[in-house]
């Protein structure tokens, strides 16, 4: 891999895994990990009766799923997307986190002038139940797998037919963040909403993990904004 085939913003080392045969995993196991992928996206969109019974709980299969299915197919070994925090991660965090906020402060702002409102966040009543609390940093951190891994996949098939790594990069990250944010439509009920507020805001913490080649990085902004935003949320419906 020549040095023109990174971005100047990226760490040279590690690269990505997967997409360029580091490791090699076999088709099957991709199938897996695809497949682990499509079930939880499924499971998101579409409302089953059974897991309803679960309540709040069935929330953990959003990370189980994921994490159990990328497992598999890399044989465990998650240090190939789970990294050690470095000194320069906890302020590129911090910078990502307030760009994030403020980007996505204004953005509302601007849909809300055009009157393209979407459907209140429905885990405004869930708020005050300490279950959510419980579950929501892991069901974030499942959310990063689903980032990641049609990331990885994508990366690796547009890299296998035109071997330009920066475009590959381009195409598979566009991808990722309108599938992303298509997984909100049910929950949002406006295209245009969740693909710039839930889609295009998430470059932020997308660019994280596309520098620092580690999930922690990104996990650790999406984490600390919806915190952010869920504390606004919770204080506001306690003193409206």
């Amino acid at each position: 891999m020549q040095k023109d085939d990174y971005f100047k913003f990226e760490s040279e080392t590690p690269d990505f895994p997967l997409y360029n045969d580091n490791p090699h995993i076999s088709i099957g196991k991709w199938a897996v990990m695809i497949l682990s992928a499509i079930l939880t996206i499924f499971l998101i969109v579409v409302p089953l009766d059974f897991l309803s019974e679960l309540g709040i709980w069935k929330r953990l299969l959003y990370l189980i799923i994921p994490l159990l299915g990328f497992g598999f197919a890399v044989d465990w070994k998650f240090g190939l997307i789970c990294k050690k925090f470095k000194k320069g991660d906890f302020k590129l965090i911090v910078i990502l986190l307030i760009a994030e906020l403020i980007f996505t402060f204004l953005l509302d702002l601007i849909l809300i002038h055009f009157g393209v409102a979407a459907q209140g966040n429905p885990i405004i009543s869930e708020l005050t139940s300490v279950s959510t609390w419980l579950i929501f940093p892991l069901q974030i951190f499942g959310e990063e797998l689903i980032k990641i891994i049609p990331f990885l996949v994508f990366l690796t098939l547009f890299y296998k037919f035109t071997k330009n790594r920066k475009m590959s990069i381009v195409i598979a990250t566009v991808l990722t963040l309108v599938i992303f944010a298509l997984l909100h439509l049910p929950a949002y009920e406006s295209l245009i909403s969740v693909l710039l507020l839930q889609g295009l805001c998430s470059i932020f913490t997308m660019y994280a993990y596309l520098k620092t080649k580690n999930i922690f990085v990104s996990y650790a902004i999406h984490l600390l904004l919806d915190t952010i935003v869920f504390l606004i949320l919770l204080l506001s419906t306690i003193t409206g």
